[in-house]
């Protein structure tokens, strides 16, 4: 088998869990347009509106590990196939539904399909890419999101634009028969097939190309590293990392708007739009030089450069000035997310790669579960300026438990002596 070949980036299976998570990067932006207005529309308020947004996260952040967790022990094509059948059904459902108690049992049960879907989608891209492109491959992986964030909302807003409850109907189930899609697709992912067969034919792994990487993929129980929870030591240094950095990064996601606004800059959708430029060409870019050269290299002068933006926001006067720093903002964190996200890949077993998908997931779950309510307290006692202070100097926190604890240089020097 040539080395070409072995190293080649896209195979069926990487472009079908590309399409799977698409679609659900899809329905996260549609309900985060359509789902505030359909609460209003239906009688409900803003609080109502939050409340669903909060059980959604909450039930998606406590999914991620026990999804993780199982999917290194049964698989991973079940589980993705099950959260996108969870995520349809969950869809058809909301648009049909008044009651703000059942609305919220509904978007519960979403929460668990998204968790679940998401951490073996990720997993599942790290089984299937070849090792010496993982960096590179994960940073494709993400560019659904930034593509469903850019055309999303306004796909939404175009066929809710009539205001008449027949139309967010028409929206929730276009995104139920696209999960419905994604379930047909997740279903078809093969590689897990082929290796059981492997398997079950005692045909060494590494005399087929299956999954170029993972000749290691079924380390025997004793050889795994000990874990804590649940997961390996590997995932809690690169874990407070990211939630950390998420923590300040929330200041960016939830309140750049209403700091426009304040500021009097009027709309900031070219601002969006600069910073998802920035990001889609962050992650074209960039992977191949940390699967050639590191981490570090990325991380550190990235972070540096994130913090010192967002510090710099206060001082911002005009839209123009804010959409100049839209670009070095996007690059940075186009930067910063893939290439974590493969270093804990990289780091754990791949028999655990379930789990490690779980703990980057979550700790961006709960580093946006703690920075929306305590930066927005900043907000009601300060001001915008403060809070952005405030978000640079998590960032900047993140950067130095990088430095500290997680670098690749220490990492590897502390693993050659073992």
């Amino acid at each position: 088998m040539s080395t070409a070949n072995q190293d080649r980036l896209l195979s069926k299976d990487y472009v079908m869990l590309m399409f799977s998570s698409s679609i659900h990067s899809l329905m996260n932006q549609f309900f985060l347009v359509a789902a505030p207005l359909y609460i209003s529309k239906t009688g409900g308020s803003t609080l109502d509106a939050g409340l669903l947004a909060t059980i959604y996260s909450i039930t998606a952040l406590v999914s991620r590990p026990l999804a993780g967790g199982i999917s290194d022990r049964i698989g991973r094509v079940k589980l993705l196939a099950g959260g996108a059948l969870i995520c349809a059904l969950t869809c058809a459902l909301f648009g049909f539904t008044a009651s703000l108690p059942l609305l919220l049992i509904i978007r519960g049960f979403a929460g668990i399909g998204f968790g679940a879907h998401s951490t073996c989608a990720g997993a599942a891209a790290a089984d299937v890419l070849p090792k010496s492109r993982l960096a590179e491959g994960i940073g494709y992986f993400g560019l659904n999101a930034t593509a469903a964030q850019a055309i999303g909302p306004g796909i939404a807003l175009a066929i809710i634009a009539g205001d008449r409850l027949s139309d967010y109907q028409t929206l929730f189930l276009l995104i139920a028969g696209l999960c419905t899609a994604a379930v047909v697709t997740n279903s078809s992912i093969s590689y897990e097939r082929k290796r059981r067969k492997l398997s079950a034919a005692g045909t060494p792994e590494g005399s087929i190309t299956v999954q170029p990487q993972n000749d290691e993929a079924h380390e025997s129980p004793g050889k795994l590293p000990k874990t804590l929870f649940g997961f390996e030591y590997a995932v809690f240094a690169p874990g407070a990392v990211i939630l950390l950095f998420q923590t300040g990064l929330t200041g960016i996601f939830v309140f750049l708007a209403p700091f426009a606004r304040w500021r009097g800059f009027g709309n900031p959708a070219l601002y969006y739009a600069v910073s998802a430029a920035g990001s889609l060409l962050a992650r074209l870019v960039f992977g191949k030089i940390a699967d050639r050269r590191g981490s570090d290299v990325l991380v550190i002068p990235g972070m540096a450069v994130l913090a010192a933006c967002v510090a710099l926001l206060p001082s911002v006067g005009s839209i123009t000035a804010l959409i100049l720093l839209a670009l070095p903002l996007g690059l940075a964190q186009g930067v910063i997310n893939p290439t974590i996200n493969s270093m804990l890949f990289n780091r754990c077993s791949p028999a655990r790669r379930g789990t490690a998908s779980g703990a980057f997931y979550a700790a961006i779950d709960l580093g946006f579960a703690i920075g929306a309510p305590l930066l927005g307290a900043l907000i009601d006692m300060r001001d915008f300026n403060v809070m952005y202070w405030a978000s640079a100097a998590f960032i900047a926190l993140s950067l130095a438990v990088y430095l500290l604890i997680s670098t690749d240089r220490r990492y590897y020097r502390k693993h050659s002596k073992t």
